[in-house]
């Protein structure tokens, strides 16, 4: 029997035979790429920590022997190199990974530039390597959620499919950071896609312990951090662990506050986008002259708290020294995660906790260094509201049974505490919510964020003049498809509004139509809409007011009326967009499995075509081009063309899309439009 016959053909039919089977081995895959990719990532920040602060494993040793002035000068050199990374590939590199991957899996359909992995691996290492206060966790977990998100790119994975391989890299690179593959995959499904489904966690366990694999072959099989042994002295120490949560719940709170608020001061700041990371390490520089604990991951001095080593005050000082440096490095645009920023302050208010206890009930408690541990699960539980992870995070850690009942206590009450000072919102969505992304409330409410009141909005507005007389008015609502009138003055400026309802009820008496006019019956207190506001904020205002049609002002001066948006066009407008990203989606689907189909005659007029994407389109997205709106098509489809000598290269095939906003039209793609035959008429020719 032939080779082709022997290996080749069982192979495809054990492909072919069950999909199942498929995703298993391309989690294998992924897996190993996502460990290598995280063993390769730790080399290149110590071979670059060797270049800002000399040969040696210790980074605070090495800090302490550096004169003052190298201390400033390290991490502002650092803001310097990084400055190029912020000035071409700013939104691959700024912020600390995890939400950008959040991101991608609810408006770009788990589809990741493969380019991240580069960028974001070498702004990070720069970044931590020259001292900023930042972790490698985020910027790992980014790198291996690109990885899976190429893979399924060249397989031209469905969008549920896409995020469970998008997961199976993030777990991968969680697992390989802590060697803890457990904690790793519930990383992946709590916090990055929040589906404990049996289709979902699956692969993700497999990724994340070949990942592990893959970790503890080129960086031996031994914890992040050395935990001496744990203990719990008198079950008294359950209300001491209690009080330690709700202190832990707090200061995630006044974290998350700090850390964007640092970031709403940098954007103020007028000066270069690529010179505030200089500006950045500078400032966390001149910390370090004091306290060179902040430096990079902080993971020396978590060890000396877990092992006791500090004093009270020195403690003290730390978690909220740490909390100002990672809030500075993140906000002047520096790269990195808050993982370990968070178990840094963690571990330090639980030492101090746990000092103050031990002080005051030396025979009810243990060392400080179990309170360090616990505030460490404490910290990231109310950070990231993730007490599921934390737990087994601990365990794998420590692997003592003893502690986990602690940690347990503080990190749900913990998580309790941060979620209603932070109004649901974790350090990952809260950076989502302020973008105006709302993942918890999914498709819908997305939906409605990528529809303005420009879109939908009537653009000629029924306004009446103040003093237009009732017996004038009334034949006017009566013949009018509007349900109120937007009274003007003489200059067209908005004095007020007049609904149906308030004609309708003085109508009946004739004594009252020659002697009122408009603005007897105008309401003066009503929602105004400006033209780029999403509908989600409109629906919210419909609901706060019984009004069905709302004005929409100019942007330029909020007196003059353009236009009105009613209730019923926001639901229709909301019903047809859902109607076309499902149809579209299956339109396209076909489209995928026959690339030769370029023009289709479709139901009432309308028609599919293919067409070379025009010069003007390049390098603007989806969403700036507004093709609806312009054009009256609907672009239902991307072909992208394989890029000669990119990591997608298959000779003769093209790689296809269901368009998202975000998308950028490049050089060489084909798009596939929907619409009238005018209307197709009228798009730009390439």
């Amino acid at each position: 029997m032939s080779f082709y016959k022997r290996r080749i053909v069982p192979l495809v039919v054990f492909f072919s035979w069950s999909e199942t089977r498929l995703i298993l081995i391309v989690a294998i895959v992924i897996g190993l790429l996502g460990g290598m990719g995280a063993v390769v990532f730790r080399w290149l920040i110590g071979g670059l920590k060797e270049i800002f602060f000399g040969p040696g494993e210790n980074l605070l040793e090495l800090a302490w022997n550096l004169p003052w002035w190298q201390r400033v000068a390290i991490p502002t050199v650092g803001g310097l190199v990084l400055a190029p990374f912020i000035k071409y590939f700013s939104r691959e590199t700024k912020g600390h990974g995890v939400p950008e991957v959040m991101e991608s899996l609810v408006m770009c359909a788990g589809r990741i530039n493969p380019r991240t992995m580069v960028t974001r691996a070498l702004a990070s290492a720069i970044t931590i390597a020259s001292g900023g206060s930042v972790g490698r966790e985020g910027p790992i977990v980014q790198i291996g959620s690109a990885m899976g998100s190429t893979v399924g790119q060249f397989l031209k994975a469905s969008e549920s499919r896409m995020r469970t391989l998008v997961g199976c890299g993030a777990a991968a690179g969680m697992a390989a950071t802590f060697n803890a593959p457990i904690g790793g995959a519930l990383f992946a499904v709590e916090v990055i896609l929040g589906d404990f489904g049996l289709a979902q966690i699956t692969p993700i366990i497999i990724s994340s312990v070949s990942a592990t694999a893959i970790s503890r072959h080129f960086l031996g099989n031994h914890p992040a951090f050395m935990v001496p042994p744990t203990s719990l002295v008198s079950y008294y120490e359950f209300f001491f662990y209690a009080a330690l949560g709700l202190c832990a719940g707090a200061l995630s709170w006044l974290f998350v506050t700090v850390l964007y608020g640092s970031e709403d001061l940098f954007e103020r700041i007028r000066l270069p986008v690529w010179f505030k990371p200089t500006l950045g390490g500078l400032f966390v520089g001149i910390i370090a002259v004091w306290f060179p604990h902040i430096y990079g991951t902080g993971y020396e001095t978590i060890g000396l708290a877990l092992n006791a080593q500090f004093p009270i005050v020195i403690l003290f000082a730390l978690a909220f020294v740490k909390l100002l440096a990672t809030s500075i490095t993140i906000g002047s645009g520096g790269s990195g995660g808050i993982f370990a920023p968070a178990l840094f302050q963690g571990a330090m208010l639980g030492g101090f906790v746990g000092s103050l206890f031990n002080l005051a009930f030396p025979e009810l408690t243990a060392s400080y260094g179990s309170y360090a541990l616990a505030g460490m699960g404490a910290m990231i539980a109310g950070t990231m509201h993730a007490p599921i992870t934390v737990i087994l995070v601990i365990f794998e850690l420590t692997g003592d049974y003893s502690i986990i009942l602690p940690v347990m206590t503080c990190s749900i009450i913990s998580t309790l505490v941060a979620y209603k000072l932070l109004g649901g919102q974790s350090i990952y969505t809260r950076k989502l919510f302020r973008k105006g992304i709302d993942i918890y409330r999914g498709k819908d409410l997305n939906i409605l964020r990528g529809l303005k009141v420009g879109d939908v909005m009537v653009k000629a507005p029924e306004t009446v003049n103040e003093n237009t007389p009732l017996a004038r008015l009334i034949p006017k609502a009566l013949t009018n498809p509007h349900s109120s009138f937007i009274q003007v003055d003489s200059e067209g400026r908005m004095t007020g509004l007049i609904p149906l309802q308030k004609i309708l009820a003085v109508m009946r008496d004739e004594n009252l139509r020659d002697i009122l006019v408009a603005q007897d019956i105008a309401s003066f207190e009503y929602p105004v809409l400006n033209v780029d506001e999403s509908l989600d904020e409109v629906i919210r205002k419909f609901g706060e007011s019984e009004i069905e049609e709302v004005p929409v002002v100019d942007p330029a001066n909020a007196r003059i009326p353009i236009g009105v948006l009613r209730h019923n066009d926001v639901i229709q407008a909301y019903r047809n967009a859902v109607i076309r990203q499902d149809v579209g989606g299956f339109v396209a689907d076909r489209l995928i499995r026959d690339q030769s189909v370029k023009d289709v005659d479709l139901l009432d007029g309308y028609r599919m075509i293919e067409t070379e994407a025009p010069r003007q389109f390049f390098g603007k997205t989806i969403r700036e081009l507004k093709i609806s709106e312009i054009y009256g098509v609907q672009v239902i489809l991307i072909r992208k063309s394989a890029r000669a000598g990119g990591p997608d290269e298959i000779a003769g095939e093209q790689m296809n899309f269901v368009p998202r906003g975000c998308d950028i039209i490049e050089p060489g793609d084909w798009l596939v439009l929907v619409g009238k035959t005018d209307s197709l008429n009228r798009f730009p020719k390439p």
